[in-house]
């Protein structure tokens, strides 16, 4: 379920070629690393990888950054459970002779894989709290859509597609993958159940792993979904709101110019969306994708 990380280790004493400001590529961990310069001429950080990872070591700071789930299984969209997620660590941490555990959590991300048609579930997305989504585009390929904030960044995609536009690689079927890229403090520092996500030791607390799976579904049900619409058992004036609130200038325009009568539509159409009949392939994405999260917490 882990996916993209961001963790940064304060460190005791830095390498030797580091302190001297070194222009030649050194040794150090077992790893080869070379300087990085800014446009001005000067030596930013020094950068290295293992497998996928990215490696900076900039001021007296290891960073570490991208998908660990990629590190450890070589892609995203295999099953990455408890039990791979804590030896992925564990792998991590055996490339240093110091520990990584208390290193800082900057930015996780948390995803899922169902094997679904793509298009018709982020095409079925209206609102999330209020923000309406952005599409994922590569050239004039739709493939997925994204709602970004700026403590989080939800996306829902065509996995199978990006597989093989950036791997060259074909999947036998057609997945779907829901993700939700936040900075940790999205985690702890929220008003109703916070979730404690400090330090790489916390990533290793199945307790925690179990929490951030349940909120990752929690999201996706949050997220509000375009219903199957009785348009001939509606009054005009019903139909009216359904589409005021699902465009997103007129939003906009509302929650600039009308606040109060753009809070007592949204007020309504919410009531208005609980009296007509859910989509039945949204409620199938939602028994798949909280199937999967169980698989992940089994180990």
């Amino acid at each position: 379920m882990y996916d993209t990380i961001h963790i940064e280790k304060q460190l005791q004493q830095l390498p030797h070629k580091v302190a001297q400001k070194s222009i030649e590529p050194f040794e150090w961990c077992g790893l080869q690393w070379s300087p990085h310069y800014s446009t001005h001429g000067y030596i930013v950080y020094y950068k290295s990888a293992i497998k996928n990872l990215w490696l900076q070591l900039k001021d007296d700071k290891l960073i570490i950054k991208n998908s660990l789930h990629k590190f450890y299984l070589g892609n995203n969209y295999e099953e990455f459970a408890f039990a791979k997620a804590q030896h992925a660590i564990q792998l991590l941490d055996n490339h240093f002779p110091f520990s990584i555990y208390d290193a800082i959590v900057k930015h996780i991300a948390c995803g899922i894989v169902i094997q679904e048609d793509p298009q018709p579930i982020f095409e079925s997305w209206a609102d999330y709290k209020g923000k309406f989504p952005q599409v994922m585009r590569n050239g004039t390929k739709i493939y997925g859509a994204h709602y970004k904030a700026t403590e989080y960044n939800i996306k829902g995609y065509d996995k199978t597609y990006e597989v093989k536009n950036n791997e060259r690689q074909e999947l036998k079927a057609p997945y779907f993958r829901f993700e939700l890229e936040a900075k940790a403090k999205y985690y702890y520092a929220r008003k109703k159940d916070p979730i404690p996500i400090y330090k790489v030791q916390d990533l290793v607390n199945k307790e925690n792993f179990k929490r951030l799976s349940e909120h990752l579904a929690t999201v996706y049900k949050a997220i509000k979904k375009k219903p199957m619409i009785p348009y001939a058992a509606l009054q005009p004036k019903e139909i009216k709101l359904i589409a005021a609130m699902n465009d997103k200038e007129v939003v906009k325009g509302l929650k600039k110019h009308h606040k109060h009568s753009y809070l007592l539509d949204r007020k309504n159409y919410s009531k208005l969306l609980k009296t007509i009949e859910e989509n039945p392939f949204n409620n199938q994405v939602i028994e798949k994708i909280q199937s999967q999260i169980t698989e992940h917490l089994k180990s």
